[in-house]
């Protein structure tokens, strides 16, 4: 079972919706192609590609990887076309490739950064006993140095989306190649060093592709308490429970999204009555695992918590945030708290409250690989914070995360303000 934290993670930051198309081999004229095809989007479309990177760095970069075509395979490509595109350091733009990702070699683990260092989350079943264990090791490098490395082959605001996004890129054997973590792009093989309670020592991985399902254990299968709150309510776009033992209303908002049978209207109204039924004293709003979406979805909710006779002392209302809270997401997290009174505790959120964003997409002709692309430049706040943090700081450590406790849960039901 692979829970929430790592399927947002790895499959949604990386692979994205299967593609159908059957790849054979792209001739590096036909790569030519597509890289001007992208050069040329990326400066059209883009409403400034260039905030971190000048033209000229850009155009260098092209270049070099021009007269790199005829020597590359098309997995050493697509990781340099994705390095291209990190140039921007815009989040919001990337090149989907789920369909090279399907035959590209990867290492049989899931990878977490912890507030106390870099575990695995999950493996397959020939390495469970590795759950749990630190990593501290990618091949001959510290695990924060290759997370540094591995950063330039995707775009990121703040640290909350670097390792977010880099715990998906450090288990492909391509991307490890690009960075000089590996030796091979297709290698077979791949070591680790990992800390247990005996020491150090180094295990030597089997990498293949993800063309036969293989089964997977994770994390949570050592929860001794059963399934966090967190995780039960992590799917849909929203789920509600009313926590008798604090008075505490719970929402988790999933996704920036009416749900089709029960639209923001109906839940606002339903939260309103059972709150009154319950005699909630406290309105908690989870956006953890929130990727985004549409804003404005929120917003009526946003208006009643403002008029709320109910909840309207400070510290009645909390929002919820992690390194998973992005785009819309976040932009909702800091209008809880400047518009609604909300305290924020949890982490900081993946994106810079000011960014790029409303997505529009176009396609590489011979590859097929569909690249999503910023139109428009949101300011939300004053300044440039590079993301919207909690008032109360609480990253999570390995002893809470792999035992199931919740302490930002925790913390928002135990708050009591100054």
């Amino acid at each position: 079972m692979i829970i929430q934290w790592n399927r947002i993670a790895i499959f949604a930051a990386v692979m994205g919706s299967f593609c159908a198309t059957t790849l054979s081999q792209i001739t590096p004229e036909q790569w030519r192609q597509d890289i001007d095809t992208l050069a040329e989007n990326l400066l059209e479309r883009h409403p400034n590609f260039f905030t971190t990177h000048t033209v000229e760095e850009f155009e260098d970069a092209v270049e070099t990887l021009d007269s790199k075509l005829d020597s590359l395979e098309d997995a050493q490509i697509v990781m340099e076309i994705n390095r291209l595109i990190a140039m921007g350091g815009d989040s919001h733009t990337n090149v989907e490739f789920s369909a090279f990702a399907k035959a590209m070699n990867r290492l049989p683990i899931q990878v977490i950064v912890l507030s106390d260092g870099v575990f695995i989350s999950g493996a397959t079943a020939p390495y469970q006993e590795l759950v749990g264990k630190q990593i501290l090791r990618f091949g001959q490098t510290e695990s924060k140095e290759a997370f540094e490395r591995i950063s330039v082959l995707f775009g990121y605001e703040n640290n909350s989306r670097l390792i977010n996004a880099g715990s998906s890129y450090i288990t492909l054997m391509p991307a490890l190649e690009a960075v000089g973590l590996a030796e091979q792009w297709d290698a077979g093989t791949f070591e680790i060093t990992v800390q247990d309670d005996e020491g150090e020592r180094t295990v030597t991985l089997k990498c293949e592709s993800p063309e036969i399902r293989q089964q997977w254990v994770s994390f949570a299968q050592s929860f001794k308490n059963g399934m966090p709150l967190m995780y039960r309510k992590s799917h849909g776009n929203y789920q509600t429970e009313f926590l008798s033992e604090s008075k505490t209303m719970y929402l988790a908002y999933n996704k920036c999204e009416d749900a089709k049978d029960f639209p923001m209207k109906l839940l606002i109204t339903f939260l309103a009555e059972k709150s009154e039924e319950f005699d909630a004293q406290r309105m908690v709003i989870d956006l953890r695992f929130n990727g985004g979406g549409s804003e404005m979805v929120l917003w009526p909710f946003i208006d009643a918590l403002k008029e709320s006779k109910r909840f309207s002392d400070p510290g009645d209302i909390i929002a919820l945030t992690s390194r998973y809270t992005f785009s819309s997401a976040a932009s909702n997290a800091h209008q809880l708290r400047d518009r609604a009174g909300a305290v924020l505790i949890g982490e900081p959120t993946g994106g810079k409250p000011n960014h790029f964003g409303e997505i529009k997409s176009f396609e590489l002709p011979n590859s097929k690989l569909t690249v999503s692309h910023s139109t428009k430049w949101f300011q939300k706040v004053e300044g440039d914070p590079d993301a919207v943090h909690p008032s109360v700081l609480i990253e999570a450590g390995s002893t809470d995360f792999f035992a199931g406790s919740d302490p930002v849960l925790d913390a928002a039901l135990s708050y009591q303000p100054d």
